[in-house]
């Protein structure tokens, strides 16, 4: 759980950066770093995982969820820094999305990784509506990930000093 909670927190960290750009209290160049950082770290620990414990089909399941982040965050510096139109990272949202309703099943019985993967399924679900469908709802957007920053960034600190009611 150490790994899952150190990425939680960075999660929730790149969540917060992100908030604060769709509420337009910081550029997206000010955000870029960071969803690189947070998608390598994420993709260096999914490789990490899949060399050590690759024998076995969990460390593959484990790893696609965690690739489902780590693709989103990259995405997102990418299209920043390469000034790319989102459209295609919302169409993945979408689909990411689909992929999280069954995985929070999977967290069960931990109810609070059940109800993380429902908040994370909603925000990427939005992410399709606001990138892929070009609603205007950045704002609301923006707050609803405000509220996925703090939870998550949380959780994943209960994870790691070892106070998360679930453990």
């Amino acid at each position: 759980m150490g790994m899952l909670g150190c990425t939680l927190v960075y999660v929730g960290f790149v969540l917060f950066l992100n908030a604060l750009w769709l509420l337009k209290k910081l550029e997206a160049k000010n955000v870029a770093p960071m969803n690189i950082f947070v998608g390598i770290l994420i993709f260096a620990g999914v490789m990490r995982t899949v060399v050590l414990q690759g024998q076995e089909i969990t460390p593959y399941f484990n790893a696609m969820q965690s690739l489902l982040f780590a693709f989103t965050y990259l995405w997102v510096g990418i299209n920043i820094i390469w000034n790319l139109d989102d459209k295609g990272l919302g169409w993945y949202c979408l689909l990411v999305a689909i992929v999280a309703i069954p995985t929070a099943f999977t967290a069960l019985p931990d109810i609070g990784l059940f109800i993380l993967w429902l908040m994370w399924s909603s925000l990427w679900f939005v992410f399709f509506l606001l990138l892929g469908l070009e609603k205007n709802i950045a704002k609301g957007v923006g707050v609803w990930v405000l509220v996925n920053a703090i939870v998550t960034g949380v959780s994943g600190y209960l994870i790691l000093i070892k106070v998360w009611p679930w453990l």
